[in-house]
């Protein structure tokens, strides 16, 4: 592999590494938004949560003074509807931990993958010094022959 071959792995490389360090950032930053969303369904479940249990003590609050059985039902009924809610609450917070537990699975990959490029581009580059360390020390001693005087082996007289 000549010095050329080299240099224009070198530039693919480099190509490499910015695409993965990009790729990199898009995933933080999907990681960060999904991270975001738990948040949210987390609140919105709390919130919910606790309007259930106000409008629970505020049924069996009207159920100790006495309700009628229509009120009552229409009640149960409300809170089995609120209940349902918390129910989808529960599943989205559910599926929002899964998409950010797999969100972090492939950052990790990218971080991974970015890694071993890193360390596949630092073994490029100084296969690269070499070469040219090498390329400018045979130069060196070219020119060093050439500069020498020929010294003839026979005496001539």
């Amino acid at each position: 592999m000549n010095t050329h071959d080299l240099r224009s792995l070198r530039a693919l490389r480099q190509l490499r590494e910015q695409r993965a360090s990009s790729q990199l950032v898009a995933q933080q930053r999907r990681c960060r938004d999904s991270h975001e969303a738990l948040d949210d369904a987390k609140e919105k479940l709390r919130l919910h949560r606790e309007a259930l249990a106000r409008k629970a003590e505020q049924i069996y609050g009207n159920f100790s003074e006495g309700l009628s059985v229509s009120a009552w039902q229409a009640a149960q009924e409300h809170l089995d509807e609120l209940a349902d809610n918390q129910r989808e609450l529960e599943t989205n917070v559910d599926l929002n931990e899964q998409a950010l537990a797999a969100q972090e699975r492939e950052r990790e990959v990218f971080r991974a993958v970015r890694m071993a490029r890193q360390r596949q581009a630092e073994a490029c580059d100084a296969l690269l010094g070499d070469r040219l360390r090498s390329e400018r020390q045979s130069a060196e001693r070219r020119d060093e022959a050439e500069d020498l005087p020929v010294v003839s082996s026979g005496n001539r007289a």
